[in-house]
């Protein structure tokens, strides 16, 4: 006889810089459950998937700054760039849900999700490059005049 048994709730899932709730206040409650099951006769949100969903927004975030600049990597945002770096991690937590069920959106607006990470990943690159991001430092920066 084959035992079967109903997944325990697990509650929510929580990254390192963002939560599920994160990811649900960017795209929707609704949205997110939906995206997160691929199972479509299960009604409640798939939160071990929820959570490989922040995990990979926490490794595509902490590769895009490794080794590269002075930040220290895990990022550790200060002030108000914490809740930069939360939405870029929601977001692409996100995308990544969504992608996943190989949806497409095909309205004349174009493909939303796909878009709005393709921005957040920009602008990772453009805090990156330009050294903009409030974050634990790798050096300490001069609070001197430096002279050459």
């Amino acid at each position: 006889m084959p035992v079967t048994a109903t997944p325990i709730s697990a509650g929510s899932a929580a990254g390192r810089y963002a939560a599920q709730s994160d990811v649900e206040s960017q795209f929707g409650i609704d949205n997110v459950r939906v995206w997160s099951q691929l199972d479509n006769t299960q009604t409640s949100p798939d939160v071990s998937r929820i959570q490989q969903a922040l995990d990979y927004a926490d490794g595509k975030i902490i590769s895009a700054f490794a080794n590269y600049g002075n930040y220290v990597t895990p990022l550790s945002p200060m002030g108000t760039d914490i809740s930069l770096v939360k939405r870029w991690a929601a977001v692409i937590a996100g995308a990544w849900l969504y992608q996943s069920r190989g949806l497409r959106d095909a309205d004349g607006q174009g493909d939303h999700v796909a878009h709005l990470q393709a921005q957040v990943e920009a602008e990772m690159q453009r805090y990156r490059g330009n050294e903009k991001l409030n974050a634990a430092r790798r050096w300490p920066a001069a609070t001197a005049p430096a002279g050459y």
